[in-house]
């Protein structure tokens, strides 16, 4: 007995040896492997924070030197001076912008490109921080003045040094230009110590020359050895990677026929020391866990045997004979009630799992498939590269079935309709997602095949249900969505729901999900996301549409009109973000920016002497802000421009939302003596008495009204009815939309006050307006 189980001990303690070998091996091998990518990881990250830190560095210096040019361009005295031709004090002013930045060099030029005012920092050590007046003073200008100096070569190299530089124009009058002041950055010493101090790694400027050798202008450190040159100098050169370094470098620029290069690099040892050191502490902690692992594997192996000689004693005792013989209470006896209570433990354990998984994938009240296993069948299928399809279906009225029968009813209405989409063998699986909402899976099923299907459906669903002899006629709302590999589940039932809403809104039986149904699709969330930062950003931009007097011939009005130029999309018109600025709560934000550029430009139209009044849109949103009328009015007063020569226009539907607040708001400006205009007039909801109530004198016919004019006698009736009606109530009348003559004589005709349209003229930019109108018959 004992030499048996003294076999069972060693096989169960060689298992366990073998095991915790390949135990320990693997884990070996993990650690050495992740050591590896951590490394390439660390590698590779250095060199990404080397060229973000240099980016940042080298184009801050950029930045500030060009705002700080132009800060100084703007000086008045600075001008002064160097229209008045005084060479020691413009120097003097000169040097004093210089010192404020501690600029290396500052350069003048005058318009015939003469260098009137050269100062450079001297950089050796007897005059460090010494100001001296350059060579090139009095000198023409190394390069030409034709297209401005703002897009030169950044780099400038003096005696024996490359700056870093910036320009900016001097202006005066009418923002003529009267010369160039820039300034400029040593490429030096200081950059590569700061590059060294946010990286870590050595940093240095390099200047190159077919045929000649690298030349070094400046280095983080105090030289470089011969290794360290060979690498950088092969990198810079001609690309060569070298296993042992961390290299990377970029091409400033050109100067005098030389290429500039920032450079930065680090020894791989010198990056890695840390992941050396975290390796090799490793490998000691696995080679010291394996001896104790082995003593453990032992005391482990030998505490399974006894129970199994216990087993054995008493096996043995029986088998003797004693069959009648009382068993002793003991371990044996134990170990025997241990394994009937782990089998008994077992199947309660098999039971109550099965139990539990038929919980998770099924719904408690129909005992039908729910959203799990929805979710568990439909990845198969997409695994399978298979064409899903979800119908959502919702029945109609349940809240009401709840809510004047009981819950008790209701969810028997539940079940009833889960036993009817069960009873169809056409669908691959039925499934209870939420309490009046059933869901449909289908594979590689046709939109033509579903529709019979949903058809039939929809009939045996609307079958009477009776109930306690109460008769229940059910309805059914249907969304349907298609979707080929690869995609998801969450894709299927976001656009089957928007399909579900859609049919449900528009009193549909059934709906297939299309993209032109659905509200939240992914570049209407990326605008949503960018439109506040297009107003902050200033990527807004007004066009004006002229607008004609009928009686005088002339132009005297412009609409002004608000268009996105994103940097992506190009021109975005309004009818796609101004619904959502008003959703998102941007329109006061808007439309307080659109009075503001109006208002500019009229201010600037004046100032060249054209007189154009201005028609500005307003929403619903900017009358629901308390505050909107006092802003409006104060914006007239703080720009200082007539009142009369702004036009607000409202739509209708802004008016019917809230009656009483607008017409409250409107009559303040109306009574402060702003001109308000009702816009699209005709294909709103407002009703004659409203119209009569509403503080405005001017009234727009809809251009639905006016572009068919001459071809649609309904047409010509609506507009003259309403021409005679606005007359009436002491209203003149805009007609837009006017796209032939024919319609504008006609409107001419029976005394229509003012039109526009693509006739006269499309939407123009702000500049092109003065040409349109000089070259304009009006």
């Amino acid at each position: 007995m004992f030499g048996f189980c003294n076999r069972i001990q060693t096989r169960i303690f060689a298992f366990f040896v073998i095991l915790l070998i390949a135990v320990q091996a693997i884990s070996f091998s993990i650690t050495f492997f992740a050591n590896k990518r951590l490394e390439q990881q660390q590698l590779s990250n250095q060199l990404s924070v080397a060229e973000l830190v240099f980016k940042s560095d080298y184009g801050k210096r950029n930045y500030y030197l060009s705002a700080f040019a132009e800060t100084a361009a703007k000086d008045f005295g600075l001008k002064d001076i160097f229209i008045d031709n005084d060479s020691r004090s413009f120097l003097v002013a000169l040097n004093n912008h210089r010192k404020r930045i501690n600029a290396d060099l500052a350069i003048a030029v005058d318009k015939h490109g003469i260098i009137i005012g050269e100062l450079m920092l001297k950089t050796s050590e007897l005059e460090l921080g010494k100001v001296s007046v350059g060579p090139e003073q009095g000198e023409q200008f190394r390069y030409p003045l034709e297209t401005g100096l703002l897009n030169i070569n950044p780099l400038y190299s003096l005696e024996d040094n490359i700056y870093q530089i910036k320009f900016a124009p001097l202006t005066s009058g009418a923002n003529n230009v009267i010369g160039w002041v820039g300034f400029g950055f040593i490429i030096g010493d200081e950059l590569a110590k700061t590059l060294l101090l946010h990286t870590g790694l050595n940093a240095g400027f390099v200047v190159t020359e077919a045929g000649q050798d690298n030349q070094f202008i400046s280095l983080s450190g105090e030289h470089l050895n011969a290794a360290d040159n060979q690498a950088v100098s092969g990198f810079i050169t001609h690309g060569l990677a070298n296993e042992d370094y961390v290299l990377w470098h970029e091409l400033l620029g050109k100067v005098d026929q030389k290429q500039v290069h920032a450079f930065m690099y680090q020894t791989r040892y010198d990056v890695l020391e840390s992941f050396q050191k975290q390796w090799l502490q490793q490998l000691g902690l696995i080679l010291l866990m394996l001896p104790i692992s082995l003593l453990l594997a032992f005391f482990i192996s030998s505490g399974v045997t006894k129970p199994i000689m216990l087993l054995i004693e008493q096996a043995r005792y029986i088998a003797k004979g004693n069959y009648h013989s009382k068993v002793q209470v003991g371990n044996s006896v134990e170990m025997q009630l241990l394994a009937e209570e782990f089998t008994a433990m077992q199947q309660a354990i098999l039971s109550r799992e099965s139990e539990i998984v038929f919980q998770v994938y099924h719904d408690p009240l129909t005992k039908l498939a729910n959203k799990n296993e929805l979710k568990r069948v439909t990845s198969l299928w997409f695994e399978d590269k298979s064409a899903v399809a979800v119908c959502l279906i919702d029945i109609k009225r349940m809240t009401e079935v709840n809510g004047t029968l009981g819950h008790v009813v209701g969810d028997e209405v539940i079940k009833e309709i889960g036993k009817r989409l069960s009873s169809f063998d056409n669908v691959d699986l039925v499934c209870h997602i939420t309490g009046d909402e059933f869901a449909l899976a289908f594979k590689n099923t046709s939109p033509k095949k579903l529709r019979v299907l949903m058809a039939d459906l929809q009939k045996s669903i609307e079958a009477e249900y009776r109930y306690q002899d109460i008769s229940l006629h059910l309805q059914l709302s249907i969304g349907i969505s298609f979707v080929h590999y690869p995609s998801d589940l969450e894709t299927l039932l976001r656009q089957a729901d928007t399909a579900l809403q859609y049919a449900k809104k528009n009193k549909l039986e059934q709906q297939i999900y299309n993209q032109q149904i659905d509200g939240n699709t992914l570049d209407r969330l990326q605008l949503i996301n960018e439109l506040k930062s297009a107003i902050d950003n200033e990527e807004l931009v007004l066009f004006y549409q002229p607008k004609l007097d009928l009686k005088l011939k002339k132009v005297t009005h412009v609409e002004a009109l608000v268009r996105w130029r994103h940097p992506d999309r190009g021109m975005i018109p309004p009818d796609d973000f101004i619904p959502i600025a008003e959703q998102m709560g941007q329109m006061n934000a808007l439309t307080r920016w659109v009075m503001n550029e109006s208002i500019d430009q009229y201010l600037k139209w004046k100032s060249q002497g054209i007189e154009l009044c201005i028609a500005i849109n307003i929403s619903a949103e900017n009358l629901k802000d308390v505050h909107f009328c006092r802003y409006v009015l104060d914006l007239i007063t703080e720009k200082g421009v007539p009142i009369e020569v702004l036009t607000l226009e409202i739509t209708e539907d802004a008016v019917v939302s809230d009656p009483e607040n607008a017409i409250k708001q409107l009559k303040v400006l109306k009574n402060s003596g702003l001109k308000l205009s009702i816009d699209d007039y005709g294909t709103g909801y407002s009703s004659l008495a409203q119209l009569k109530q509403l503080p405005v004198s001017e009234l727009k016919i809809d251009k639905s009204f006016v572009q068919n004019l001459m071809v649609s006698a309904d047409d010509q009736i609506i507009v003259s009815s309403t021409l005679q009606l606005a007359h009436n109530l002491g209203l003149s009348v805009v007609a837009e939309g006017i796209e032939d003559e024919g319609a504008l004589n006609w409107l001419i005709e029976r005394g229509c006050e003012m039109g526009q349209g693509y006739y006269l003229s499309r939407p123009l930019d702000a500049e092109k307006i003065a040409d349109w109108l000089a070259n304009s018959p009006y």
